[in-house]
């Protein structure tokens, strides 16, 4: 009996410490998530120069995914769509900035030509490269203004034009910027004249943009009609099984129905592929 008892108490303490181990190693990757998440979203933030206390995100992420689980398990609906309501609510301020970074730099391409044109201008005028540039970071909107400023406090702390260029171009990525940073130094290693080639690249960047934008346009044009012409079977079929139930009793349980729906799946996702095929060659 006393040897009973002392297995039993070995093995609750055994349990106990397992538990223990278990709960630390839990807790410590929960930190370092929370530690990885909240540093991750400060710093892309801090791309889009917004400075914000984010030591909540991380709880508010977690409480409000599991109350979703909850919810989703309470309602019915199931632990899977509770787990994927989760993992959405834990990845939403991930996606949210990704938008909006991507919504930034569409921003700053647009603005970038405009001010290519501008910095021509006032180096025309009897003006530096850097004194143009504090022009534009005292005259254009945001994103422009922003991002010029970086790049005009890198060239006053001793940074060469083109480096600043560069490491513009490697934080915000893009053909234009990379297009800007070697015509810059090309001009200045070869004493090439600067405000014509920042002019020439300038319009540049304008005929690309009306051949991407008349592109976006044929393409999304393409688009619509590929949806149109793909929801037309489905749409002829739900009309024709509305006027006469014997028709989606054939279609549905018979065989030839159900080659006719094989045919069906077949030729739309033929199309769709064919479409996206198109849209990336024109692309």
């Amino acid at each position: 009996m006393n040897l009973y008892w002392w297995w039993l108490l070995s093995g609750a303490v055994a349990v106990a410490w397992a538990a223990w181990l278990i709960q630390r190693a839990l807790y410590a990757a929960l930190d370092r998530h929370r530690m990885l998440y909240t540093s991750e979203a400060e710093h892309r933030l801090r791309d889009l120069f917004l400075y914000v206390d984010l030591k909540l995100l991380w709880p508010a992420a977690f409480v409000v995914g599991l109350l979703l689980l909850a919810a989703s398990v309470a309602s019915g609906l199931g632990v899977i769509a509770g787990i994927i309501a989760l993992l959405f609510c834990w990845c939403l301020p991930s996606l949210g900035i990704s938008w909006a970074r991507r919504q930034r730099i569409r921003a700053f391409e647009l603005q970038l030509p405009e001010a290519l044109l501008s910095m021509a201008g006032s180096i025309r005028a009897g003006s530096s490269l850097a004194s143009a540039l504090q022009g534009l970071v005292m005259h254009a909107m945001p994103p422009l203004s922003q991002e010029m400023s970086v790049v005009n406090r890198q060239i006053r702390l001793g940074a060469s034009p083109p480096d600043a260029f560069q490491q513009l171009a490697a934080r915000i990525g893009g053909d234009s910027l990379e297009l800007l940073a070697v015509t810059v130094r090309v001009a200045l290693q070869t004493g090439g004249p600067l405000a014509m080639m920042l002019e020439q690249t300038g319009q540049t960047m304008q005929a690309n943009q009306q051949i991407n934008a008349r592109l976006s346009a044929l393409t999304a044009q393409g688009w619509l009609q590929a949806w149109v012409m793909g929801a037309m079977p489905l749409a002829l079929m739900a009309a024709l099984g509305a006027m006469d139930p014997t028709f989606a009793d054939a279609l549905l349980y018979s065989k030839a129905g159900h080659l006719v729906l094989m045919v069906i799946v077949f030729f739309e996702v033929l199309g769709i592929w064919w479409l996206r095929r198109t849209v990336a060659l024109r692309a």
